[in-house]
């Protein structure tokens, strides 16, 4: 059997030492958390300068299109006036008093012993009026002329109300007239009157500003889009 002798343990059990040293190791991992450190460094200097370009580039973008926003805002306040003027116009057209159907209908409530002599309409002063006046004076005939005169009253108000929502009349002024008639052959006192009506001509009036918000949402929408 062989005899084996290791002259060399003594330097083996100092390099084993060496390696083990506490101090080595611990420079060791100081190394390796430096090398972390580099390492993450780069890598977050990498991100910065990512982001920097796009920066760049988003900023070089805005001012690009800056002018084109600011004329974009100037247009669709413009429409803005003009949507809102011709909301406002539309409703004026629609909301507008036609009087040529009230006159006819008027008319064919006047009988046979009226005479109108005088017939006057204001329509409503302004957009939010509802109402409007109408005064109507004549001379009636009949064996008793005020009563004729308050059936005119109930016939017309009657027939205005078939196309007004509500209508009031009045007699502004009812007197009896030394003038006298002939109708159907006979002779007939007369009394002259003056009856106002009040009328509403329409609804009371809509925020006109809700179309025009409702046409800018659009104009909106489609800039956006």
């Amino acid at each position: 059997m062989p005899l084996h002798v290791n002259l060399y343990h003594e330097i083996q059990r100092q390099e084993l030492a060496r390696q083990r040293d506490p101090l080595r190791l611990g420079m060791l991992a100081v190394l390796v958390i430096a090398i972390g450190f580099v390492v993450n460094y780069f890598i977050v200097m990498e991100r910065g300068h990512s982001v920097a370009v796009r920066y760049n580039t988003l900023n070089d973008e805005w001012t690009e299109l800056q002018p084109k926003a600011t004329a974009a805002k100037s247009r669709q306040d413009e429409l803005n006036s003009e949507i809102a003027a011709s909301a406002a116009m539309m409703q004026s057209v629609e909301s507008r008093l036609l009087w040529a159907p009230v006159l006819d209908e008027i008319l064919k409530t006047v009988p046979r012993t009226v005479q109108l002599t005088h017939l006057s309409a204001e329509a409503p002063s302004n957009d939010k009026a509802t109402n409007s006046t109408l005064s109507v004076s004549g001379l009636s005939s009949a064996v008793e002329p005020r009563k004729e005169a308050e059936n005119l009253r109930m016939a017309m108000g009657a027939s205005l109300g078939k196309k007004f929502k509500h209508v009031a009349s009045v007699f502004k002024s009812l007197d009896d007239s030394d003038q006298y008639v002939m109708l159907d052959g006979r002779r007939l006192p007369t009394a002259s009157f003056t009856i106002d009506f009040d009328v509403q001509v329409r609804d009371a009036a809509s925020d006109p500003a809700a179309p025009a918000a409702a046409a800018t949402r659009r104009v909106k929408e489609g800039a956006a889009e």
